[in-house]
């Protein structure tokens, strides 16, 4: 395992970062060891590649913060580690990719700071993440959007079952448990059982908690 810093630094020049149009990081090598092998080729780390545009290493598990600002002209970047055993997973606390703008497919993979197998592309939400846009990317800011990305699909699926009066009450719902939420006082909880039944009309209870606990897991993310 080494610092991320240190051996970006160590792996690829400043003046070949520009250049780079994928960046590849496996904890494994070719052949699956997760383990190094003493009879095996590939754990001998000879088929990375260490020039642009395509750059690709094995046998590589990285600790600490990734800074990825001079990767301006970076598409893919894929950063896996393997399996579920901390021992065999990525130790990335942060990862900054607020300059790499043509970026359209990500995939952080088995990181002991949380799961992700991203593909960042336009109109796909399940497990998916659109990342365009984000600034100083942290790995838990990742996991707020995907959360917030949820709670939206979870409110559009509701508002095509309501009428239109009932779409603005579905707003104001999640309004008013805001309100809960923050300071949560005896008039907001008593106007959120009141929209509460107000909707239930058209939507059942389970889908009713299940958009208010949507909202809960993403109130705890930003507190």
């Amino acid at each position: 395992m080494v610092n991320a810093k240190e051996w970006l630094n160590e792996k690829i020049p400043v003046n070949q970062r520009a250049k780079a149009i994928s960046l590849y990081i496996y904890k494994q090598c070719q052949s699956g060891h997760t383990v190094y092998q003493n009879n095996c080729n590939y754990c001998a780390s000879k088929n990375n590649i260490y020039a642009a545009p395509n750059f690709l290493f094995y046998n590589t598990t990285l600790e600490g913060e990734l800074d990825l600002k001079d990767f301006v002209n970076l598409q893919q970047l894929y950063i896996c580690g393997t399996g579920q055993d901390q021992n065999q997973q990525q130790k990335l606390t942060r990862l900054w990719i607020d300059k790499c703008n043509k970026l359209n497919r990500l995939q952080i993979k088995f990181n002991n700071t949380t799961f992700y197998d991203l593909f960042v592309r336009e109109k796909i939400f399940n497990y998916n993440l659109l990342i365009r846009g984000l600034k100083r990317a942290h790995l838990d800011d990742l996991e707020l959007e995907k959360k917030k990305l949820e709670e939206k699909k979870v409110v559009n699926q509701l508002a095509n079952k309501v009428n239109e009066d009932n779409q603005l009450w579905l707003e104001f719902l999640l309004e008013t448990q805001q309100e809960v939420l923050q300071n949560d006082n005896a008039f907001a909880r008593k106007q959120l059982k009141k929209v509460e039944e107000r909707l239930s009309k058209e939507l059942t209870a389970k889908e009713i908690q299940n958009l208010l606990g949507k909202k809960l897991e993403n109130y705890k993310l930003i507190k």
